[in-house]
């Protein structure tokens, strides 16, 4: 036990009781949340691993920073990036908004999108920083005990809640980087009632809200919003001293843009209407289908309807007798032309024909059973009954599809397939 404290190493001198609860205490575990038995040690609330963060290495930079100067702008010239990932963030409303989180060996980076308004540059898409957290101003980081995607930084002003299926590796590299700068261990706590500080607007003061987690069904996680606090449920994952059967493989998206990582909205309670909350109930989990593009069938070669003229006499008499004379050295000969057109006709006969082209693969399609309008950059607005071409089906509710010329996002509940 040398990597949890210098007293247990290379062994400890001592009961085996006092060295359980000394092991204990060093990871700042309160007396109430484990009990003591003859030969093992009850704890109230384990945490728990999700299964896809076991078997895995870290890579870090999963949107390819260097080849993004809209991104590296905010960076310092030799700033040095740890981890980057396209996250969901939520507000004191509990709204699930984009954005791309940035770790670098000073600070943290929240970089949203917006339209411009104003300018020569009027309507364009453009990149804005957000916020910016100085790594030594973070005093601790509050996750649940669950296989849940979220996790709060606690800030000296205000809190983030954010949520990224790379949780484990950011926090991880976070601990190495405060340790590094201030020579102490970041704070990490775990509980399933979480309470965040607000950022203040306005007369009125930030106040907090609360993050309730509860055990549910199932991998997919179903988020509930209830006034100032927000109800979380997940079904039980791996347990938190669950280690890794085989060597992980690199799960690198490489620099591509992975569906929205927050839960598609719910249907409106009208057919017009576009103002649900983004916060979902319990999709069914579809499978993954890609569609690959169809292969042309091969094509019918046109045969000439015009007969040759049948050879002379005297050529086929001449043909005959130069075969006899040289029968081994036939393939060197040159036909005459009757000869050839014979031999084309006969070959043309016996060739076989070509088989049935395939039939075209026709994507699947739906049609809109309410209206919607893109929240971000990447998502499609389509009206009531509006058709739309199917491209990809996601588990996490957002499909990927095609409407008038246009591929992006939207939510699968707002469609039927046909």
């Amino acid at each position: 036990y040398a990597i949890l404290t210098p007293e247990t190493w290379p062994r400890w001198r001592g009961d085996d009781r006092q060295g359980a609860q000394h092991l204990l205490r060093s990871v700042n575990m309160d007396a109430d949340q484990y009990q003591m038995g003859k030969s093992k040690v009850f704890i109230k609330n384990p945490e728990s691993r999700r299964r896809n963060s076991i078997n895995r290495n870290f890579v870090g930079d999963y949107l390819g920073i260097e080849d993004r100067p809209e991104l590296r702008q905010f960076l310092g010239k030799r700033e040095r990036i740890d981890f980057a990932d396209s996250i969901t963030k939520f507000d004191r409303r509990f709204k699930s908004i984009k954005r791309d989180l940035i770790l670098s060996s000073k600070c943290i980076y929240l970089i949203g999108r917006e339209k411009v308004k104003k300018g020569p540059e009027k309507g364009q898409i453009k990149e804005i920083l957000k916020r910016k957290i100085d790594i030594q101003n973070i005093t601790a980081v509050s996750m649940s005990t669950r296989q849940d995607d979220f996790f709060v930084l606690h800030e000296v002003e205000y809190d983030s809640v954010l949520e990224s299926i790379f949780k484990t590796e950011f926090v991880s590299l976070l601990c190495k980087r405060t340790e590094e700068l201030t020579h102490q261990k970041l704070q990490l706590n775990f509980a399933d009632s979480i309470h965040f500080k607000i950022k203040k607007e306005g007369w009125g003061g930030g106040g907090t809200r609360t993050l309730i987690f509860s055990r549910g069904q199932g991998e997919m996680v179903l988020i509930k919003p209830a006034g100032k606090s927000l109800n979380i449920s997940i079904g039980d994952g791996l347990p938190k001293n669950s280690k890794p059967t085989r060597k992980g493989v690199v799960e690198s998206r490489g620099f591509k843009k992975a569906p929205p990582t927050r839960s598609a909205p719910l249907p409106p309670s009208g057919q017009c209407r576009n103002g649900a909350p983004r916060f979902s109930q319990n999709n069914q989990i579809r499978q993954d289908q890609t569609y690959s593009k169809p292969m042309k069938g091969p094509r019918l070669s046109t045969v000439s309807s015009e007969m040759p003229s049948l050879p002379k006499q005297g050529a086929t008499t001449k043909a005959r007798r130069t075969t006899n004379a040289n029968a081994n050295m036939e393939f060197m000969q040159v036909p005459d032309q009757g000869v050839a057109g014979m031999q084309r006709r006969r070959s043309i006969s016996q060739r076989p024909l070509p088989g049935r082209p395939k039939p075209q693969t026709q994507r699947p399609r739906c049609r809109a059973l309410y209206q919607y309008t893109g929240q971000d950059v990447d998502e499609i607005s389509f009206n009531v009954n509006d058709i739309i071409d199917i491209l990809l089906e996601d588990p996490s509710g957002w499909w990927k599809g095609r409407i008038f010329g246009k591929e992006g996002l939207f939510p699968g509940n707002y469609v039927e397939k046909m």
